[in-house]
């Protein structure tokens, strides 16, 4: 237990000290997005992002340079989250010249970049967005000389990264089945506290589609319950074609959900009988103050008896503030801290005679994994309340796997002087109702 307190410990100092990573517009910087603190690169799993085939993504090069070649390098595709929130795909291109670098400068994307040495010649390496694509000019003697461009070819069967932000919505694009997209989603509530509607915001890119005028601009749709959205757009291919966007967007927004859950538990205790199987019910509630991320007011309440009126008998009921405090690798695991207090109840006769009830604060921290293992709108999660001491203890510990139905296993325990219960168990869980 000493262990567990510090590593809790540990992890609250992570995000009292530690920086978020600046935002910036240069296509060098990996940017990520959070509220407070970002550990590590995007990863992307399963088939959520598929790295995309270099082949449809076409470089030439134009003008008179001696020994200008440009050429993907054969890496995998790095995934970086934008400043806007869309997942991008970016590629290596080396460039090489047969001539001493300080006669050549690249200009690429707002810079103008310097080459190294290399046997025969220079070179340097771009790091490419493929849904941007773009031209890179080859300055040789201080004078424009030669243009790469990197483009994007119509090749059937492309793949559609959908972020896992959009997991829950079930976003589909239809009519670019031949070009390689990026989206990603977020839920935003319109309206007044209470009776909020659903809008949901999808961003998203895909190589060599423009507008039809030919301008390329970053893609936005707001969905609501009901029908999809259209836009006209110029494909890989060059013709026009619509692109209809499509997801299950729910007509409220409510903050207050309640669960509930069952199983069977063993319990021991002081008391002198009614220990063994007994069957546990829990009943959860979750009050979402924002819609994008895990601050909220959270209470739970959790019965184990055989027969609460004349057996031994235990109930615990918490209440909590939570806040992710730590989101690492894109949010995929996230850190949230729980701070509040709880009433416990021990009868160790039944409720029919003399009862126990006191107030205790253990603290604790819930770690999750969205959609765990490439399952969508699967989540593994497990955490702890922890209050060491010598006479008065208390640990809550649990690991949670599922989505609206939900699996736990729970290990429970409490002391205080020669009063003790202890439990463990399974219990099933599932969504009762939603308020407000």
């Amino acid at each position: 237990m000493r262990a567990l307190a510090l590593a809790f410990m540990a992890c609250v100092a992570v995000a009292l000290t530690a920086r978020a990573q600046s935002e910036t517009n240069d296509p060098l910087d990996g940017v990520l997005r959070a509220p407070r603190v970002a550990l590590g690169p995007l990863v992307l799993i399963g088939e959520d992002h598929p790295a995309p085939d270099l082949g449809g993504f076409p470089v030439t090069v134009e003008g008179a340079v001696p020994g200008l070649s440009a050429e993907w390098i054969k890496a995998p595709v790095r995934w970086l989250r934008a400043k806007d929130g869309l997942p991008e795909p970016r590629a290596r291109l080396r460039v090489f010249v047969a001539a001493a670098p300080e006669r050549v400068a690249v200009r690429w994307r707002g810079r103008a970049i310097a080459l190294q040495a290399a046997e025969g010649g220079a070179f340097t390496e771009l790091f490419v967005p493929l849904l941007d694509g773009g031209v890179a000019v080859v300055d040789f003697d201080g004078k424009p000389a030669a243009k790469i461009r990197v483009g994007a070819s119509s090749r059937p069967g492309s793949a559609h990264a959908i972020d896992y932000t959009c997991s829950p919505w079930g976003l589909t694009v239809s009519g670019l089945d031949d070009a390689f997209l990026s989206a990603s989603c977020r839920m935003i509530p319109v309206g007044r506290v209470g009776s909020e509607e659903a809008s949901l915001e999808v961003r998203w890119a895909a190589a060599g589609v423009t507008m039809p005028d030919g301008g390329g601009v970053p893609m936005t749709a707001q969905l609501r319950a009901g029908s999809p959205a259209r836009v006209s757009v110029l494909g890989p291919d060059g013709k026009n074609r619509v692109v209809e966007l499509s997801a299950r967007v729910p007509a409220r927004l409510n903050r207050l959900r309640l669960a509930w859950g069952a199983g069977p538990y063993n319990l021991s205790s002081s008391a002198g009988s009614g220990n063994g199987a007994v069957g546990a019910a829990m009943l959860y509630g979750n009050f979402r103050l924002r819609h994008e991320d895990n601050l909220s007011l959270r209470a739970f309440e959790a019965a184990f008896g055989r027969d609460p009126s004349h057996a031994v008998f235990f109930n615990n009921l918490g209440a909590y503030f939570a806040y992710d405090a730590v989101r690492a690798v894109d949010a995929r695991l996230r850190l949230t801290v729980l701070l509040g207090a709880q009433i416990v109840t021990y009868a160790p006769r039944g409720l029919a005679l003399a009862s126990y009830g006191e107030v205790i604060a253990p603290q604790g921290f819930e770690v999750s994994y969205p959609d765990a293992f490439g399952i969508r709108n699967k989540s593994l999660s497990g955490g702890l309340f922890l209050q060491p001491g010598t006479t008065k203890r208390y640990q809550n510990m649990w690991v949670r796997y599922g989505g609206r139905w939900f699996g736990e296993l729970n290990y429970l325990s409490w002391r205080n002087t020669d009063r003790y219960a202890t439990m463990w168990g399974f219990s099933i869980g599932a969504p009762l109702s939603q308020f407000f």
